[in-house]
């Protein structure tokens, strides 16, 4: 079968119709089919938790990269757009330490709300949630976000970082680099599953027959 006749086909399964094909963006060189959010009570339960104990709130103080409140960043970030705005959030955030769900939590998989991050730091995923919250609160759509989960084959673990969809384009905010880089270039990961407030994603790989 012809790639793009396959392709076409496979956004149909999927949902992706019309105007939204023209700006689907295959991340990663993959197909997503959406699944329930209650596939992932892990993630429910976080934004449960981020809803009672909102941080994003004037006077609240962030012990970060640097300790400034909540009112501060915002002013700051006014003045930005684009990537800018995408590594202001992201250079702050990545300033906190490294600390495993076992170190924190005394389990292996927990996934903090923001306010939990700020007090304890955390690991892969809590990096992204607080990035992803803070772009919220910050005004941007969260229908260009979401918390992407995949396999680290070179250090055969599972990783997780933020992917910002923006300029017809998808970029991941990796807590591991100080850089925003845009799916593309990124071979070494194995993309499972993203999720945001809205949707879950599954993502497999297409090999289309020629």
């Amino acid at each position: 079968m012809h790639a793009r006749i396959f392709f076409c086909i496979i956004l149909l399964v999927a949902g992706i119709t019309g105007a939204q094909a023209a700006n689907y963006v295959k991340l990663m060189g993959m197909i997503e089919f959406k699944r329930p959010l209650s596939s992932l009570p892990v993630w429910i339960a976080t934004m449960q938790r981020n809803m009672r104990q909102p941080i994003f709130k004037p006077g609240y103080m962030f012990n970060g990269k640097e300790k400034i409140s909540w009112d501060t960043f915002r002013d700051r970030a006014s003045h930005m757009q684009g990537k800018e705005l995408l590594r202001f959030v992201h250079s702050y955030w990545n300033g906190k330490p490294y600390r495993s769900d076992r170190s924190v939590w005394g389990r292996d998989d927990y996934w903090e709300a923001p306010y939990e991050f700020v007090k304890n730091s955390g690991d892969c995923e809590d990096y992204a949630i607080t990035k992803y919250f803070t772009l919220k609160a910050l005004g941007f759509p969260i229908s260009q976000m979401r918390i992407g989960v995949m396999r680290d084959p070179i250090r055969d673990i599972a990783h997780a970082t933020l992917i910002v969809y923006m300029d017809g384009t998808a970029y991941f905010m990796d807590n591991l680099s100080d850089a925003i880089v845009e799916h593309t270039f990124l071979h070494s990961y194995t993309l499972h599953f993203s999720v945001n407030e809205e949707h879950r994603w599954a993502h497999i790989p297409v090999r289309p027959r020629l």
